[in-house]
């Protein structure tokens, strides 16, 4: 093969790698044993520790095109619970005990869509930005998400700061005319379930 022939097969090579469909980011936490702890930074001390939420995920079957059906342990001082997600195609759902009705979190092909509205709230992409605690984050990731911003019909406006393989590592509300933080991830670890002694 000539020199001609290798720069045109190269470029088609090229082509077709760019011409594969991406499998869409999930913007939410996905990987097993994945445990993050939130705070509400506006309350004073130690009430803000008392209130921290610890989100383990518990079960996530990884399968071709990336997660699906995701398990998370919510625990806190108040009890403990679980939640059950489903992600596809860039969406997100929270999917009820029931196993029927489904909560919209983040649209499917999240963040192309730039707005929706779910249960009386209107979401609207306001775009990207870089989260300021990225000293949490695995080496190497990209401290660069989405921020959402939701509208009620009554209460005051939220904005969510959305991160790949995380969700939700920030979020503000509208008060006084400003932004005030309302949770905050403080923490990000892997553990495992304590094993359980058989006689």
């Amino acid at each position: 093969m000539g020199r001609r022939g290798l720069l045109l097969g190269s470029a088609a090579l090229l082509l077709a790698l760019a011409c594969q469909p991406r499998q869409a980011a999930v913007y939410a936490p996905w990987e097993e044993g994945l445990t993050l702890a939130y705070e509400n930074p506006s309350l004073p001390q130690p009430v803000r520790s008392n209130g921290r939420l610890q989100m383990r995920v518990a079960r996530a079957p990884i399968a071709p095109g990336g997660p699906s059906a995701v398990q998370l342990d919510l625990t806190s001082t108040q009890g403990r619970t679980t939640l059950n997600l489903l992600c596809r195609a860039g969406g997100v759902s929270l999917v009820a005990p029931d196993g029927q009705s489904q909560t919209r979190l983040l649209p499917e092909g999240f963040p192309a869509s730039e707005s929706w509205t779910e249960r009386g709230i209107t979401f609207r992409v306001v775009g990207r930005g870089a989260w300021q605690g990225a000293r949490l984050l695995a080496p190497g990731t990209d401290p660069i998400g989405i921020w959402v911003e939701g509208t009620p019909t009554q209460g005051p406006r939220f904005r969510t700061l959305y991160l790949p393989d995380l969700g939700e590592v920030e979020s503000l509300e509208e008060r006084a005319g400003g932004w005030t933080p309302v949770n905050l991830l403080v923490a990000r670890g892997f553990t495992d379930l304590p094993s359980l002694t058989r006689p």
